[in-house]
């Protein structure tokens, strides 16, 4: 069983700010919409450099790879991880949509995770959710060689499973070069997490 993802005071600070600067960039953000884009952050740096930009855990749902903790957050009437950073409205629909409630703050981030965030809202912004989903699916990304190999994808894509615990496998993305510095990257974040 996993263990629980911790989050620092830094990693909420990077993840409530690149949620604001999409919101600050992409019109009529619906939370469907942003945690695909979330997702597309991580695969591009993953895909480019072997290492994530916040390093969240994505599971294996039928509507594609989704950070559980940011899912649960941005659903609640209420943020508790993201409060100082964005909230959520709900149209007559019943869809929400996201807005930040203060200034991007560029603090936490280099000048190439800034150009990664553009290159996603140029590549992804104009896409509704519904085609951000089915990118997830197209074969061989990381979703689909997840769900294959934990025996769900027929499952999912027929709708009979909804959600599931299965961990995205990020590695599919990499050759074994890139595998190894991604294995690297990961326990130096998860060795200089546990010394904090």
């Amino acid at each position: 069983m996993r263990q629980p993802h911790i989050y620092t005071q830094n990693e909420i600070e990077k993840a409530g700010n690149i949620l604001i600067y999409f919101a600050e960039r992409i019109p009529d953000l619906s939370k469907n919409k942003l945690l695909k884009l979330i997702y597309f952050i991580e695969e591009t740096a993953i895909e480019a450099y072997a290492r994530p930009v916040l390093n969240l855990d994505f599971e294996v749902w039928q509507l594609g790879p989704v950070a559980k903790d940011l899912f649960v957050d941005l659903s609640s009437s209420e943020q508790q991880l993201l409060r100082n950073y964005i909230e959520t409205s709900l149209d007559e629909g019943g869809r929400a949509y996201v807005s930040a409630k203060r200034p991007f703050d560029d603090g936490e981030f280099s000048d190439n995770e800034i150009a990664l965030m553009d290159h996603v809202i140029d590549r992804f912004g104009k896409c509704t959710a519904k085609e951000l989903v089915n990118l997830t699916h197209r074969p061989h990304s990381p979703w689909t060689m997840t769900a294959q190999k934990n025996g769900v994808l027929e499952g999912l894509l027929a709708e009979k499973i909804m959600t599931t615990d299965h961990q995205i496998d990020f590695s599919t993305l990499l050759d074994d070069e890139g595998k190894r510095r991604y294995v690297d990257h990961i326990k130096y974040l998860d060795m200089s997490k546990s010394m904090k």
